[in-house]
């Protein structure tokens, strides 16, 4: 009677108007989290050149300053995954707000290179929070024919911010004289949105699914009514939740990384392979180093270098805008193999531009096409950790895939330099161009079309171990559910326990 009482409560508060716009408010103040990743890759390329000539930093201590916020990053993520399943997403998320204010801080207060680092480690503490927990988040409260869209919308911030940064640091280096005023000033401007996130935060609700995992129950049912007006689908999510929490038996790190299940390794070679292949073609030390590839260009000009890179930042968001949208409608297979296998023809010619000296136009168009086609592909490696993995173990996947992502990043960020100097520029971007190719090769092999299913029917679908099939109609949801009864039918015994694989 309770449990009535309250369900018929909740519906008449919920209708389509306000449960749209809270989970619309949800993706903004999520997204922008990511909007302080993007900024400071985009400012770092016009305030390391600063920050070099104001504190007289070496080249490796310039390599550190740019790679190490996303391996520490990625050594964090471990532990964002763990205090938002604890603590909950919402107020996890408002941590990493936190402390990434006060890491932007300190980096711009810093008199010296060790000070700066301080600050640095801070700030990638705080990414590293918000890149698990935002996507994480989204994912758990977005309508599935919509989560392709809207969770990747947080790449797209990712991509403003980064763009922003690319504008802001052009303004400030044209505009201010001396290069400590203008590093500090472009450094400073980070402390402001998160800030602005924490302030969103209360308007927010807490994601239904974690609410359900910690046994309170009667406050993800408000919140699912608050965000679904339809009173039968809240009643059939509830029990599509309970029964995958039911079917879980243990959520440690440990069986997340050390699967016994095909469903589980499964996702954990789709999780990690896709955080590998994001970053290891290169494309975040190409954004770091931007002015530096345009100086080898032949633009020496420092104020023209952060100029030429605005074309490299919209190229990087247009391919954004175009790839997410799509992924609801032609799925996320597609845009992996589109994205992969252009990436690998312009890296091919930009690394001929280089040999050749083609000049820097050719060098500029290569580049941005490098980059739009890596964003075509980019927003499913944050997308599918986050589906892949049932509402236990989902915190600490996304942690996982974050940490081994980020410090791909980083490492490929931190060793540009020195790469490129025992390669030379042709030899390195020759490398990215092979590793695009093995990357191409493997999305077409492994990654599975989840394309319109439930996080739900998606645990379910790589127990089947078809590998791209997506469910596209009735008649395909009907074949992944009856497999679904099929499969733990045969898989338990008469009271319903888990008894594992024939």
């Amino acid at each position: 009677i309770l449990h009535d009482t309250l369900f018929t409560r909740i519906m008449e508060t919920a209708t389509p108007e306000s449960a749209k716009a809270l989970i619309y408010r949800t993706v903004v103040f999520c997204s922008m989290t990511s909007m302080l990743l993007g900024y400071d890759v985009g400012i770092m390329a016009g305030a390391l050149p600063n920050m070099t000539e104001d504190l007289q930093l070496s080249t490796t201590e310039e390599e550190i300053i740019a790679g190490s916020l996303n391996i520490v990053a990625g050594l964090c993520a471990v532990l964002a995954g763990y205090t938002a399943d604890r603590i909950g997403r919402k107020k996890a998320l408002g941590i990493a707000c936190v402390v990434f204010a006060v890491g932007a801080g300190v980096m711009t207060a810093a008199t010296n290179f060790a000070i700066l680092f301080i600050g640095r480690i801070i700030t990638g503490v705080g990414v590293g929070f918000g890149l698990v927990i935002a996507p994480l988040y989204l994912s758990e409260v977005v309508p599935p024919e919509k989560r392709g869209f809207l969770v990747c919308l947080f790449d797209v911030i990712l991509n403003v911010g980064i763009l922003e940064g690319y504008v802001v640091g052009y303004v400030i280096q044209v505009s201010i004289n001396g290069a400590g005023a203008r590093w500090r000033l472009m450094i400073a401007i980070a402390i402001l949105p998160p800030l602005m996130i924490i302030a969103g935060l209360f308007s927010l609700a807490e994601s239904p699914r974690w609410l359900m995992q910690v046994g309170r129950e009667s406050e993800a049912l408000a919140v699912m009514g608050k965000m679904i007006p339809d009173p039968d689908a809240v009643q059939k999510l509830q029990r599509e939740i309970k029964d995958v929490i039911a079917a879980e038996t243990s959520n440690s790190y440990y069986d997340v990384l050390c699967p016994n299940s095909r469903p589980l390794k499964a996702a954990l070679h789709i999780s990690l392979g896709l955080a590998i292949a994001q970053q290891i073609t290169g494309s975040e030390a190409v954004i770091y180093y931007t002015p530096e590839i345009m100086k080898h260009a032949g633009i020496t000009s420092q104020s023209e270098q952060m100029l030429w890179a605005l074309p490299v930042g919209c190229a990087k968001l247009a391919g954004e805008l175009v790839s997410v949208p799509l992924l609801d409608t032609q799925g996320r297979v597609p845009m992996l193999l589109i994205g992969g296998a252009m990436q690998f023809i312009t890296l091919f010619f930009l690394a001929l531009s280089f040999l050749y000296k083609w000049g820097f136009a050719s060098t500029l168009i290569f580049v941005s096409a490098f980059m739009f086609f890596f964003e075509v592909a980019a927003p499913i490696s944050w997308l599918m950790p986050s589906e892949v993995y049932s509402t236990g173990k989902r915190g600490k996947a996304q942690s996982a895939a974050v940490t081994v992502n980020r410090i791909v990043s980083g490492t490929i960020a931190i060793s540009f330099l020195s790469i490129s100097k025992a390669l030379s520029i042709p030899g390195t971007f020759f490398l990215f161009c092979g590793i695009a190719f093995i990357v191409t090769i493997w999305y077409f092999v492994v990654v599975p079309e989840t394309k319109g299913l439930s996080l739900e029917d998606v645990t379910s679908l790589l127990a089947q171990g078809k590998q791209n099939t997506s469910v596209n109609d009735d008649e395909d949801y009907e074949s992944v559910d009856g497999f679904k009864n099929e499969y733990f039918d045969d898989h338990t015994d008469e009271k319903g326990r888990d008894i594992g694989d024939s």
